[in-house]
């Protein structure tokens, strides 16, 4: 049953495909737009609205627009028969004698609707028909059949109706080419087949069977879309790229709604659509539609090439500005296509225009802070004194920078809070990057008891060797001097570039220089003092040998299995510590508790 029901489908598809001869002349894009039309068929509806009111007693057939007016009122109700006896059927050659009056009525206008709207308002309502056209008195021109020969005119002619007066009708020179202009714009037999089988309807200017061929070619037309997009994918994604998965999204997304929108319309052009039901097409936008999430997806695609593209350069400063651009470039892309839209469906530009430009100003004037955020995100990115990841100074706020948006820059406290701060003003003041430094520079000031000078020419003396000494300290930044004598305190300023951008390494190589600097000063004999120093009153509590004998047992240790927890604990360690204490801390039964 499914396989009998397919075979059916395939079969009225390939009836609709030729369901119009193959040698078709007509417009792809009509002049026309959607309101002319509407604006047409308005004054057409007037003018039968004001003969039936006031002009009542004007007999059918009088002037040429009594005759058209009559013909379209009689095929609108299907009577071709009344509608056929307007042809002037005199004097026709042999071969026409094989078709019927309802026949080639219907065949004129078939192939009169595919090119022509007709403006009744300049048609003649004169009995004398149009004197000022060049043409015989008796005779009107009301438009032109195209073909492959060329273009065919229709003619009205005032011929004599049998009863001793005469009525316009289509002259016999325009009935007599009725049938070549059906052999090339008309309707092949299993069109008109279908039209006989199917109900009688219309919709937006199509005739039964082509609005049941429109659906059926839009539901062929997706397989065939993702049909010929899989084959172009697979062609792509032979050439080497860094971003398949862009790559694969634009083919499957975008260029198939493009493919299928692409192959639907040419399907539909196929089927020798009247002009009116072509201007409805084309004005309805799912063209512009098609073309919209095109050039998007190309957009999209080429925002990918170039994030992918930074990446592997290593310029990730500008990635996060890549998506904002994007989606500015995407808005002007829809505003400028919507725009053309509205122009080919007959709409006022100027006044579309007018009204977006009083918009845009109000839309500027209210969105003054949010552009000026957005001005300063380009200067961020562009100007680069800080990017994502950076630890900076801005005004009495210190952290890591975490995002510069297009509204505001995101910076992480070491408190871990996050503080907002608009680029508008993050762009205009001065920031400290720490991160940028290529060093850290390690300042002190030590104050100690005045001893004899020996004591402190030492002092010196080692203070530079230690720093000259060390591993991390670049020995053309070091200076210790003896800054100044100070009531009984000699002040030394010890100063020095450490190798390092990275603060906690810093600390680690500052905490070493300390404490090899209290080991200095106490082995010359002197002692540290200061503002700070403060009078004991009472006896200082000395450790005793015991735990003196302990610190120094722990110290040899570390000594002799050479793994002195300075700067650190090894990771191995600090794995060995996590979660060894108790917390909340227990008690212990006995112990006093306050």
């Amino acid at each position: 049953m499914i396989f009998y029901t397919q075979l059916r489908l395939l079969v009225i598809f390939f009836a609709l495909l030729v369901g119009s001869q193959p040698g078709w002349s007509q417009e792809s894009d009509p002049d026309t737009s959607m309101r002319e039309l509407i604006e047409t068929e308005q004054v057409i509806e007037q003018l039968a609205e004001d003969r039936e009111g006031g002009h009542g007693d004007v007999p059918a057939g009088s002037t040429p627009l009594s005759s058209l007016l009559a013909v379209r009122e009689a095929i609108r109700n299907q009577d071709y028969a009344t509608a056929g006896k307007f042809l002037d059927m005199r004097y026709l050659p042999e071969e026409l004698s094989e078709y019927s009056e309802e026949e080639l009525v219907q065949a004129l206008a078939l192939v009169w609707g595919q090119q022509n709207i007709i403006d009744l308002s300049a048609i003649s309502d004169d009995p004398g028909g149009n004197r000022d056209d060049g043409l015989p008195s008796y005779r009107d021109q009301v438009g032109t059949v195209t073909i492959s020969s060329g273009e065919i005119p229709i003619y009205l002619q005032r011929v004599p109706d049998g009863e001793g007066g005469r009525v316009w009708k289509f002259s016999n020179a325009t009935v007599a080419r009725i049938p070549e202009m059906w052999d090339e714009l008309g309707y092949s037999p299993a069109a008109l087949y279908l039209r006989d089988i199917l109900p009688d309807f219309r919709f937006m200017g199509m005739d039964n069977w082509q609005v049941v061929a429109t659906a059926l070619f839009f539901l062929l037309a997706w397989p065939l879309a993702v049909l010929i997009s899989n084959l172009l994918l697979r062609i792509a994604l032979k050439i080497p790229n860094r971003f398949p998965k862009g790559i694969t999204r634009f083919f499957r997304r975008p260029f198939r709604f493009f493919l299928f929108i692409l192959i639907a319309r040419l399907l539909i052009n196929q089927m020798g659509l009247s002009l009116s039901a072509r201007i409805l097409l084309e004005s309805s936008g799912v063209d512009y539609i098609a073309f919209t999430v095109l050039f998007l997806g190309v957009i999209s695609l080429f925002r990918d090439y170039q994030i992918r593209k930074m990446e592997h350069q290593g310029n990730l400063q500008y990635v996060a500005l890549m998506k904002p651009f994007t989606t500015i470039l995407q808005i002007l892309v829809i505003i400028v296509i919507a725009l053309f839209w509205a122009e080919r469906a007959g709409y006022d530009m100027s006044t579309i225009l007018a009204g977006l430009g009083v918009g845009s100003l109000a839309v500027a004037l209210a969105a003054q802070k949010t552009l000026e955020n957005v001005i300063g995100a380009i200067t961020l990115y562009t100007a680069r004194p800080v990017k994502a990841g950076d630890f900076c100074r801005f005004g009495q706020t210190v952290g890591t920078v975490e995002e510069i948006g297009l509204r505001s820059t995101i910076i992480r406290t070491p408190d871990r809070t996050r503080v907002y701060i608009p680029n508008s003003v993050f762009s205009s003041v001065e920031v400290e990057n720490y991160s940028s430094r290529d060093r850290i520079r390690y300042f002190r000031q030590l104050e100690l008891q005045m001893t004899t000078a020996d004591q402190l020419r030492v002092i010196l003396s080692e203070l530079r060797k230690l720093f000259y000494s060390h591993p991390m300290v670049l020995p053309d930044t070091v200076s210790a001097r003896l800054e100044k004598v100070e009531q009984a305190l000699a002040v030394f300023r010890l100063e020095a570039g450490v190798k390092t951008k990275d603060y906690q390494e810093f600390m680690a190589v500052a905490e070493d220089l300390n404490l090899r600097i209290i080991e200095l000063v106490h082995s010359a004999g002197a002692a540290f003092s200061g503002p700070g120093q403060v009078l004991q009153v009472r006896e200082f509590k000395q450790a005793s040998e015991e735990e003196m004998s302990r610190v120094q047992a722990i110290l040899q240790e570390w000594r002799e299995q050479d793994r002195q927890p300075f700067p650190d604990y090894s990771t191995e360690e600090i794995e060995q510590f996590r979660d060894s204490l108790d917390f909340p801390p227990r008690v212990t039964p006995g112990a006093s508790q306050s």
